[in-house]
């Protein structure tokens, strides 16, 4: 069954990923317990905090497990990775922001201070949240 995952990054790590085709989401040491139950084609919605708090993509799980990370990718914070491709991937001027939907995300709603949920790298998403993300990021692209 696929699951569904939240990353959250910051914008300047998101461009490298960006830059590197989305084919790695780098992670620290303290989220290897977490990673172990991601399998191959769940799915992953990425928010970005700062500079955007905003649903900028969705990407898929190319690959199940976590791998050390072999190349200097965002800096040695990160020393692993799980393989990822790039499913849909919004221009900047498209990302959903986060006050257009914490009201309808099970993970914020009825949350007067939300923004500490979208403080740990990943966490997994309810089918509910999931569902409604990726119709907001389809519907941002068909936007003008």
């Amino acid at each position: 069954m696929v699951q569904s995952w939240l990353i959250i990054e910051r914008i300047e790590n998101w461009e490298v990923d960006q830059a590197a085709g989305f084919k790695y989401f780098g992670l620290s040491e303290r989220y290897r317990t977490t990673v172990a139950n991601i399998a191959e084609n769940d799915l992953i919605f990425c928010y970005v905090s700062r500079g955007g708090s905003a649903f900028s993509d969705m990407r898929k799980v190319r690959e199940a497990g976590i791998k050390p990370m072999q190349i200097q990718y965002y800096s040695d914070n990160f020393p692993f990775y799980i393989a990822t491709a790039p499913l849909l991937v919004l221009p900047r001027e498209k990302w959903v922001p986060v006050e257009a939907v914490a009201d309808q995300l099970e993970m914020t709603r009825d949350r007067t201070h939300y923004r500490a949920m979208f403080q740990a790298s990943i966490r997994k998403l309810s089918p509910h949240d999931a569902k409604f993300l990726k119709k907001q990021l389809e519907k941002a692209v068909k936007e003008r």
